[in-house]
């Protein structure tokens, strides 16, 4: 008979097409699928023991009353062990970005951990726990949300002594149900962290607790960004004066604010802030990533999308990019019964550029309707080939964005445009 103690030590998976020999299957019953269902098949894998709600009739089980509240528990204990300092970090954009350069920046100067990708939901962020997760004094946590509630379900598990709320937005309003809600739900950071860092540029963010980043105010500004054409000069000030650093390369804007944010937690830590650890950093995959492609620039920012997040590309690119600048964008997701209303906004914004392709893929881009539309296509060759043939054509020196929610897989474009280069 197996029991909980037996499962340390061991690798924890939900997809039964991951298990390797020795590891643990945890069963989980979704909206389509349902992990009791290849229980036996992840015991001839090779599992060591499967966790699951009801008796499955495996010798080597051990049932629980609910699998993703164990797994939590489960999590929470092993952090419990170690009492590290945690910071939380959550918003409706630049999470994850946020959470590399912080975990960076601290890393420099004492050991680490970090949810790896995109493991941020009440069954990935306590997985990422389980299975790489050594005891290190510092825990920096992506946190997400779909429905108000996740965040404070995953600050009970993992107590932030410092939360951070980077901005709140429209991303999944259509789960969500309202702006209202979203801001209610990633608000619940700040409410049960010891400490908070919040964005002072939101007037709706303010408490007795809080200390504030942002480029308006408060206790951490950025104050200039520059870039020499090699280099991105940061300027931030506080109350002891301003700071000057040199980065190479390009950094956006809200990457700059990610690198504030960090310049802030380590003040409230009082850990040293090393900025040689970004040094070598590098934008995400998806993440405004900028290429040169032939005399002019290729930016693949397709990772996901809302409309705050095409609202402040937008404005990066008209700021810092050469004309013309071209967009290729296509459906952003999750939106609901509001998708109609922000996709007739994403279309206005869309007007400051030169000219705009749409790429039909998913059906709520049929409301992406600018003024400066050149073409638009569902068909992933027609696409392609109008871009080859009528926008990059002829040495091209501007500028050519790339911006759409995941399930557009617009990334596959670019990745044709890049190899034929």
């Amino acid at each position: 008979m197996i029991g909980l103690k037996d499962l340390v030590g061991h690798r924890f998976v939900v997809d039964s097409r991951e298990v390797k020999p020795g590891d643990v299957f945890v069963a989980i019953k979704g909206n389509r699928v349902d992990g009791h269902d290849f229980a036996k098949q992840a015991i001839d894998a090779g599992a060591f023991a499967v966790v699951v709600e009801r008796d499955v009739g495996l010798e080597n089980q051990v049932v629980v009353p609910n699998t993703i509240e164990f797994l939590g528990q489960y999590a929470s204990k092993i952090i419990g062990n170690f009492k590290p300092k945690i910071v939380g970090i959550t918003g409706s954009n630049g999470k994850t970005t946020t959470k590399e350069v912080v975990a960076a920046i601290l890393g420099a100067e004492v050991q680490t951990f970090r949810n790896e990708g995109n493991l941020n939901s009440e069954i990935g962020l306590p997985l990422a726990i389980i299975n790489s997760y050594k005891g290190e004094p510092l825990l920096v946590l992506e946190m997400a949300q779909r429905v108000v509630g996740d965040i404070e379900y995953l600050c009970k598990l993992f107590p932030p002594d410092i939360g951070v709320l980077l901005n709140v937005g429209s991303a999944h309003v259509g789960v969500a149900g309202s702006l209202e809600k979203i801001f209610k739900g990633k608000w619940q950071i700040v409410e049960n962290s010891k400490q908070s860092l919040v964005n002072y540029d939101d007037e709706r963010m303010r408490c007795d607790k809080c200390r504030y980043f942002g480029t308006t105010g408060g206790d951490y500004v950025l104050k200039d960004k520059k870039f020499d054409g090699e280099n991105t000069i940061l300027t931030f000030e506080t109350s002891e004066g301003e700071f000057y650093y040199s980065l190479k390369g390009y950094w956006t804007k809200a990457m700059a604010l990610s690198i504030l944010v960090a310049f802030g937690v380590s003040d409230m830590l009082d850990i040293f802030f090393n900025p040689t650890a970004l040094y070598g950093f590098k934008p995400l995959k998806g993440r405004f990533n900028v290429h040169h492609y032939q005399n002019g620039y290729l930016i693949d920012d397709t990772y996901n999308a809302s409309y705050e997040s095409f609202k402040i590309a937008i404005e990066e690119l008209v700021e810092s990019f050469p004309r013309p600048i071209y967009a290729v964008v296509g459906a952003m997701k999750e939106l609901g019964e509001f998708s109609k209303q922000y996709h007739e906004m994403l279309s206005k914004l869309l007007e400051n550029l030169d000219g705009v392709v749409v790429y039909d893929k998913e059906e709520e881009s049929k409301d992406i309707q600018p003024s400066n539309l050149m073409f638009r296509s569902a068909d992933f060759d027609e696409i392609v080939k109008f871009i080859e043939d009528k926008v990059i054509s002829n040495e091209f020196s501007g500028t050519l964005y790339f911006k759409a929610s995941r399930a557009v897989e617009l990334d596959k474009v670019v990745e044709s445009i890049l190899r034929r280069q």
